[in-house]
């Protein structure tokens, strides 16, 4: 099933929803740094809100334009889109750079590595949901994923990453996985909150499985994966520590698909 099939209903052309996502992460991206500091969680959760609602309309709009084109195309087109969002980082738009303020270049170089590597992490959910051919793959990789997650963050590359070397400062190698960060802004600070790449990466996976797999509409699937990432950032805003993403999405997936999921198993038992 192609997932444009699942999207027939809906008048906006996957171009339109793309190019609203685009010109609000433009906007936000530019002004939240310049509109004052955050002081409340109110304030916290709105600037959240704000920044994931814009992205969430990218990566769907993504989804929509990318849903017909061929695999090996695509990631041609997910490597390339990586590439240059990597450039863009390593120009200006990464964390050294931008703790020292806003400033125009540094927030467009920003904008740039973030829609470049979000759209190469579509790219290859995309290109892995194609691969997903039944309801237990789609639960096994849900699991494996979080495990995945929860170990790098507790003793593997992320805890690299956020405990830097000896000296306090980044490792080679985390200097290195700090290409792999998305950072988002929030009232007034350029630097307000990063996602992994993994996390958009699973985001579209999961969104396209079950539009493939005819669980659930991509839409919902999407929106509840953007709720449990504003969840986990919340979880670590209340607890002063980062939580990862990634298992607040895969619990999301494995959530809105309960039912198909346990259809299937039923059926599967059944025969």
């Amino acid at each position: 099933m192609k997932i444009r099939d699942a999207l027939r209903h809906t008048k906006r052309p996957g171009l339109r929803v793309t190019t609203v996502g685009m010109v609000g992460l433009a906007v936000v991206i530019a002004l939240l740094p310049l509109l004052g500091e955050t002081d409340t969680l109110a304030e916290f959760v709105s600037a959240y809100v704000i920044v994931l609602f814009f992205t969430g309309t990218f990566l769907y709009g993504l989804l929509v334009l990318a849903a017909d084109v061929a695999t090996q195309r695509l990631l041609l087109l997910g490597a390339a889109a990586g590439v240059a969002g990597m450039a863009a980082a390593y120009l200006g738009g990464r964390p050294e750079t931008l703790v020292e303020g806003p400033a125009a270049l540094p927030l467009t170089l920003l904008f740039l590595a973030d829609t470049l590597r979000m759209g190469a992490a579509v790219c290859v959910g995309l290109a892995l949901a194609r691969r997903v051919t039944s309801p237990g793959i789609a639960l096994l990789i849900a699991g494996l994923a979080t495990a995945a997650d929860l170990y790098s963050f507790l003793a593997g590359p992320t805890q690299t990453l956020v405990e830097g070397g000896p000296d306090g400062g980044p490792t080679l190698f985390g200097h290195f996985l700090g290409y792999l960060l998305v950072w988002f802004p929030t009232f007034g600070f350029p630097l307000g909150f990063a996602l992994g790449i993994s996390d958009f990466i699973f985001l579209a996976l999961f969104a396209a499985t079950s539009g493939y797999l005819r669980l659930r509409h991509p839409l919902p699937i999407l929106v509840l994966g953007c709720v449990a990432v504003l969840v986990a950032i919340l979880t670590g805003l209340l607890l002063e520590t980062a939580i990862p993403a990634l298992p607040f999405v895969a619990l999301s997936f494995l959530f809105a698909n309960a039912l198909p999921f346990y259809r299937s198993f039923m059926n599967h038992r059944s025969t």
